[in-house]
């Protein structure tokens, strides 16, 4: 009988429960068969459905059962699949949990996504980051200073959201700080004119918290947006009892500090639930989507369907409608600048 005769290693390990938070070598691991992703052999389970609303570490959760928030490991199964994400489940997913082996609770199935709200890592390969999933509606805050208004990352937003299928509000924060109402005006009457909600607030007196606290109600919403500008300060003034952590904007840079230091599903008490991620500093589109742009840039949706190609990039073609319309003044220069620099940022 041959035996091993390869050298062993012996390796300090001061706390074994980093061995949970290491992500495992995938060499060896099969990729994911949509087909067989709710196959299992098991005998004897009791499956209630659930919802994550909190990632503790890469294999524990906090999931909501009939009301009621549970610890739940994930089933031994479900990890030796490849995952095109970073993770194997998000925030907001619905799953079936194994109860029969109470009092431990154990994930064996993720459920199909309705919708999720993703970006991308940065590099050649552009790995999944899922920031929420199951949501109605994102909302994309920014603020009128400190860090000064950007439509550019609103844009980049609304294209994600597009792309995504997701419905999408525009909340521009701090209105208190605004000197010349008629600026405010003329960066958001294009949104306007298209569609785009758009609600303006100040948590200082309120402005407009009233008009978005209606937007919020009955449904499951993602705030989501540049680090600084208040998201957590509006989440606090319509929800007071969460008592998130809020942060002062540098006065060097104008940059936010991240105060949501993980996505959370929590319940709002007139009706439906918020989803709080972490501030994004620089979010990316994935390198697939360039094709996309043309078609889901806001306010381009209408006008690509008059372009004489359609593969038109709205750049150099003959017969384009959005160019017309930039020729028109029907399209802010600002707007077509910002769709260019997405477009070629891809």
């Amino acid at each position: 009988m041959a035996r091993y005769t390869g050298r062993l290693s012996n390796i300090s390990l001061p706390d074994i429960d980093i061995l949970d938070e290491e992500k495992e070598k995938s060499h060896y691991k099969t990729a994911r068969i949509a087909s067989k992703r709710h196959n299992t052999y098991k005998d004897g389970l009791s499956l209630v459905q659930g919802r994550i609303t909190e990632i503790k570490s890469n294999y524990l959760y906090k999931v909501e059962v009939e009301g009621q928030t549970y610890n739940a490991s994930m089933s031994g199964r479900l990890k030796q699949f490849l995952y095109s994400s970073q993770a194997l489940a998000a925030v907001g997913d619905l799953v079936s949990v194994d109860t029969s082996a109470e009092p431990d609770k154990r994930i064996e199935h993720i459920l199909p996504r309705k919708n999720a709200l993703i970006r991308y890592g940065s590099g050649s390969y552009q790995k999944e980051i899922i920031l929420a999933a199951n949501i109605d509606q994102v909302i994309i805050t920014s603020s009128w200073r400190m860090p000064n208004f950007k439509a550019g990352l609103i844009d980049r937003y609304l294209c994600i959201a597009a792309i995504q299928g997701l419905e999408a509000i525009v909340v521009i924060n701090k209105i208190d700080l605004l000197e010349d109402p008629a600026e405010l005006d003329e960066e958001t009457a294009y949104y306007r004119r298209i569609g785009i909600p758009l609600v303006c607030t100040s948590v200082l007196d309120g402005a407009g918290l009233n008009e978005l606290k209606e937007l919020l109600k009955d449904k499951d919403s993602v705030f989501t947006g540049h680090s600084g500008t208040g998201k957590s300060s509006l989440i606090n003034y319509l929800e007071p009892s969460l008592q998130l952590a809020t942060a002062e904007v540098s006065d060097f840079n104008e940059k936010g500090k991240h105060t949501t230091t993980q996505a959370i599903l929590l319940p709002w008490s007139f009706g439906g639930h918020l989803l709080d991620t972490p501030g994004i500093k620089t979010i990316t589109l994935h390198s697939e989507d360039k094709a996309m742009i043309p078609k889901v840039f806001p306010g381009f949706e209408a006008l690509h369907q008059d372009c004489r190609f359609r593969d038109c990039s709205h750049i150099h073609e003959e017969n384009c409608a959005v160019l017309k319309a930039l020729e028109e003044d029907r399209i802010p220069i600002t707007r077509y600048d910002s769709y260019r620099s997405i477009y070629e940022s891809l």
